[in-house]
């Protein structure tokens, strides 16, 4: 039996046209009360609203979309709440407060989970490959049926962050997220949804992310699009024709249909509503294979250690949208700019480590600490080095940098 994705269009994003576009995205996939046993205790609306960004930047879901999804749900008599686990320790319940979700279940009188400061619990993962087991909040597994509404947006790590990646929001701790690096987030994302994948997966593309997403310098691309199935893997695939990737070119979704979890080959993925060729713009900016890729100068390079996509938002954010562009042409040297637990120090000069998973390089090279580092504080390292001020070799760095060995 193929997997059936639904595709709806949209032409303007009002409220009545977002009721419309969602009613009729799951009326192809048979119906709110089709897709929803009556057996049903709880369902659990996980949207990705992980950073403090308005929908339109392309980084977060429509809050009316949520909305809509949550008094469907409600009119078929069942229990539903919404939960969410931002992305930065900084954010979480702030987050949620600065971009209406709050405000927003009180309105809907639904309960907003921030799963960072719940009631633990740790569950089992059997037939894990990296992951044993996972800690979320207690009230995740109190739900039987999760829906994921996912952004259709870039990720400079993962290439996409969809439905799979949209899961691990579900994690309680920056520890445990850390942990997923470290091990290969790709493989840990299918571990986790061998015990976590949604039954219900919506896609709100109605406007994408393009380029180094997640956040800025991604940049909004307006799709007007809604994407959905009971097969995440399958809804996955087909968002990432959309974004011009073919599905087995994201590692995630390709260990995902490997598993079992669900299919890639759209010959067995049966497209509803609109069709496929029809909605895949002539454009669609993805990011670098490469976290390396992620530095757009010769003369600035990263050397990744399997870091977490807090250090390299970050560092993509300052090359891309802070750094002086001018001073590449005024450059007497090349810097290299370690990142991540297993990053390698070589010695031959001009290198700098970020991040608090680095400690170990701090007297020995120009540090900076943070989990993530303040861009600013090693901005200043990498200008510098540039500009020939520090020449670093393997035990020793120059004394006048003491002051970038603070913790910030």
């Amino acid at each position: 039996m193929k997997s059936k994705v639904a595709i709806h269009h949209l032409d303007t994003y009002g409220e009545s046209e977002i009721e419309e576009g969602l009613r009729s995205l799951l009326t192809n996939l048979g119906g709110i009360e089709a897709l929803i046993p009556s057996r049903t205790r709880k369902v659990l609306v996980k949207p990705n609203l992980v950073f403090p960004y308005s929908w339109d930047t392309g980084i977060t879901v429509n809050l009316t979309l949520i909305a809509k999804l949550v008094q469907m749900i409600k009119r078929a008599g069942i229990e539903v709440i919404i939960g969410e686990g931002g992305g930065l320790e900084k954010f979480g319940r702030d987050s949620l407060k600065k971009i209406g979700a709050e405000k927003l279940a009180k309105e809907l009188g639904v309960p907003l989970y921030d799963f960072k400061k719940g009631k633990r619990v740790k569950v089992k993962i059997a037939q894990g490959k990296k992951v044993k087991s996972v800690t979320v909040d207690r009230v995740v597994t109190e739900c039987d049926f999760i829906i994921s509404v996912a952004k259709l947006k870039t990720h400079c790590e993962c290439l996409v962050s969809l439905s799979l990646k949209n899961m691990k929001g579900l994690l309680c701790s920056e520890k445990q997220r850390l942990r997923f690096h470290l091990l290969d987030v790709n493989h840990c994302l299918v571990d986790l949804n061998r015990v976590f994948k949604p039954k219900l997966a919506i896609v709100e593309g109605l406007i994408g992310l393009e380029g180094i997403g997640p956040l800025p310098p991604g940049r909004p691309v307006d799709l007007g699009l809604l994407i959905g199935g009971q097969d995440p893997v399958a809804v996955d695939a087909v968002c990432a024709k959309i974004m011009r990737l073919e599905p087995d070119q994201v590692k995630h979704i390709k260990l995902a249909a490997e598993a079992g979890l669900g299919t890639i080959d759209l010959g067995k993925i049966e497209i509803v509503g609109e069709k496929l060729e029809d909605v895949i713009p002539e454009h669609f900016e993805t990011p670098p294979s490469s976290i390396e890729g992620i530095s757009p100068y010769e003369k600035i390079q990263i050397v990744a250690g399997k870091p977490c996509s807090n250090c390299v938002i970050g560092l993509a954010s300052y090359l891309h949208g802070y750094f002086p562009k001018e001073l590449i042409e005024q450059a007497t040297s090349e810097v290299r700019v370690l990142v991540g637990a297993k990053a390698r120090i070589k010695g031959t000069g001009n290198e700098i480590a970020i991040g608090n998973c680095l400690r170990r390089y701090k007297g020995k090279l120009p540090y900076i600490s943070g989990c993530p580092p303040a861009s600013d504080h090693y901005g200043s390292l990498i200008e510098d080095g540039l500009r020939g001020k520090f020449i670093v070799n393997r035990d020793m760095v120059r004394s006048a940098l003491d002051r970038f060995f603070q913790e910030p």
